[in-house]
């Protein structure tokens, strides 16, 4: 078994402009979602298509880190991948309000 990638999630923007964030570690989260998070860490180094920020619009941010390797991801609200998607779900339910 491999060890547990650590995940820092943060999501700013929207109407209001508060921003939640979290942090996990797959050990903490579903296989599905450690596998999903583990492939985004050993993708090839393509930073995710940057779209301009739209008015409340939420952006979001994961920092994945392996003790190897980290790998910063950021997406505006609009590029988020399909199948990334059920993870920010996920990783936004276990977030809280930051200053």
């Amino acid at each position: 078994m491999s060890a547990p990638v650590h995940v820092r999630f943060q999501r700013s923007g929207g109407l209001a402009g508060i921003k939640i964030a979290v942090n996990t570690d797959t050990d903490e989260l579903s296989p599905a979602q450690g596998e999903m998070i583990r492939a985004l860490l050993a993708a090839p180094d393509s930073s995710p298509v940057s779209a301009p920020g739209a008015p409340d619009r939420f952006s979001y941010e994961l920092l994945l880190d392996d003790g190897r390797q980290q790998r910063l991801l950021r997406w505006p609200e609009t590029a988020v991948p399909d199948d990334v998607r059920p993870l920010i779900a996920e990783l936004t339910t276990r977030s809280r309000p930051i200053r």
